[in-house]
């Protein structure tokens, strides 16, 4: 351990202290299993408040990597120290989805009841790599952050998620906001639809295009590191980290463990019907959080890069966060209707 981290003196400790602190959320990230667990067996017994505070918990691990990655991102820094946690904290921030994708991978290996020791062990490893970060480096070490020319990327991507918007996503998040009128409303309407997204000359382009933001969206998330960003910058750079993973995760979802096995990837799929919903399920409590602050970060990214978009074209910085805020006001709306209607909730 460098001789920095063995100081003593208050100046050192002030240093010291704010920067171990970042680690918070992906040490707490390690009961994520847990939280959910708890979530599942107070529901079953129809413990309000105990079901309550485990979803208070289990948001907690975004949460508190948000605080961290708004609080190492208000000052343009090239530390690799501080480089190294704002990675930690994107990836704390994408546990949900991280903890589907693991389960999924899991369910397919047929390795049964090992969710929680894995994603443990997976979270230690990634601890242990990020101190040897912090102590191999000494306190103010600049790391030589590259500088890829991200310009062409950022239009290429969001050519692509307008394309995404156009063609598949609106209706997909419409439909699934029908789900507060029953699974057979849903399901007499995705029917439609999917004869705009399933046709044979639309969706493998579809699925070239979330292939193509997956990659982008990590060569745009790693060109911000060490910048200075506003709150709506920090929203963009972790809702794209966490869409990195969730996209990812559903595409294997539909792609792989539905659609191999000859599964239709319908409503009562989605949310465990007629079997008793996503919280009657000990694997599917996880789909919560993973649903709930995915489709709500979808549309928050959206209206971050239409904030970018703005900012590019000198909109006032005023008038495009106001824009934003409200655009994000409207996807909270619409996310709360279809996480609702996912729970159960019927209109």
């Amino acid at each position: 351990m460098t001789h920095e981290f063995m100081q003593t003196p208050m100046a050192a400790q002030s240093r010291t202290v704010p920067l171990f602190a970042h680690f918070f959320p992906a040490l707490l990230a390690l009961g994520y299993p847990w939280y959910l667990a708890s979530l599942h067996d107070s529901a079953a017994d129809h413990h309000a408040l105990q079901a309550l505070k485990a979803l208070a918990l289990t948001l907690a691990v975004p949460a508190s990597a948000f605080a961290s990655l708004y609080a190492l991102g208000r000052r343009s820094t090239s530390d690799a120290r501080k480089v190294a946690l704002q990675w930690l904290n994107h990836l704390t921030f994408a546990s949900p989805p991280l903890f589907v994708i693991l389960g999924v991978f899991l369910y397919l290996m047929k390795i049964n009841g090992a969710d929680a020791k894995v994603w443990v062990g997976l979270w230690l490893i990634v601890l242990c790599g990020t101190l040897l970060v912090l102590i191999s480096r000494a306190a103010g070490a600049s790391i030589a952050l590259p500088q890829p020319r991200t310009a062409p990327i950022r239009v290429m991507h969001g050519a692509a998620s307008l394309a995404i918007l156009l063609v598949f996503l609106l209706i997909h998040l419409g439909n699934h906001a029908l789900g507060v009128l029953g699974a057979d409303t849903h399901r007499e309407v995705m029917l439609k639809l999917r004869h705009i997204y399933r046709a044979g000359w639309i969706e493998p382009p579809l699925i070239a295009l979330f292939f193509f933001q997956i990659v982008s969206g990590i060569i745009l998330v790693a060109s911000k590191l060490g910048t200075k960003r506003d709150l709506l910058g920090v929203l963009q750079t972790a809702s794209g980290a966490y869409l990195v993973v969730f996209i990812a995760s559903h595409l294997n979802a539909v792609f792989v463990l539905a659609r191999y096995f000859g599964t239709d990837t319908d409503y009562a799929w989605a949310t465990d019907l007629p079997a008793g919903g996503l919280l009657a399920g000990a694997w599917d409590v996880r789909l919560i959080p993973h649903y709930g602050l995915g489709v709500w970060l979808v549309l928050a990214h959206i209206a971050c890069g239409l904030r970018t978009v703005m900012l590019a074209h000198h909109v006032p910085q005023p008038r495009a966060n106001a824009i934003c805020w409200i655009a994000i006001a409207l996807g909270t709306l619409w996310s709360a209707v279809i996480i609702v209607g996912m729970l159960g909730v019927r209109g």
